[in-house]
């Protein structure tokens, strides 16, 4: 079962309320969040998930609020779970023909991000070259990093449309090398 549209406009309005800062996750910002603790190597509570979201400010929410917050995290989780083990390609909350195409995949990248750098040191533990190849993709089309290195992987169009292109697959790859034996 995925969220539907009321369910997502309520999750975004959580997202955009005013106690939170300019710079929070919208919803495909939250998807990648979500993503990141389904696929990387430590699982990131709700609790934690929702730290990562409103900072000090999840007090400010009536508790109905935060339980539709947690159950969109479970019914995103359950999907993702679901298509993996059924061994789909993995559903991203957008398509290539939307008008914000770009948009949207940024701020997905941007909150998978988030995930990486809640547990950073976990990500590396299982071995740095790998999960740095892995995430190069991801790391590119988030647009957080500046470093002249990422600076010349974002001026290749060409490989930036492959990175676009394998992000799905990607995230499996990711999945085997943190959670296979």
């Amino acid at each position: 079962m995925a969220l539907s549209e009321q369910d997502i406009e309520k999750l975004e309005d959580l997202l955009f309320s005013e106690q939170l800062e300019e710079e929070a996750l919208d919803y495909f910002g939250f998807h990648g969040l979500v993503c990141a603790s389904i696929f990387g190597p430590i699982a990131i509570k709700a609790e934690a998930i929702q730290t990562i979201v409103f900072g000090d400010q999840s007090t400010q929410f009536k508790q109905t609020q935060l339980e539709h917050f947690n159950h969109c995290i479970e019914v995103i989780s359950q999907n993702l779970i679901e298509e993996l083990n059924l061994g789909e390609e993995i559903s991203l909350p957008f398509f290539e023909e939307e008008i914000h195409y770009e948009a949207c995949l940024e701020s997905w990248c941007m909150g998978f991000m988030e995930g990486f750098f809640f547990h950073e040191k976990a990500w590396f533990g299982k071995g740095e070259d790998i999960a740095a190849e892995l995430l190069l993709p991801i790391m590119a089309l988030s647009g957080l990093f500046t470093s002249d290195e990422f600076q010349e992987i974002i001026k290749n169009d060409k490989l930036m449309s492959q990175f676009e292109e394998i992000i799905p697959e990607q995230l499996v790859d990711i999945f085997l090398f943190y959670h296979s034996d």
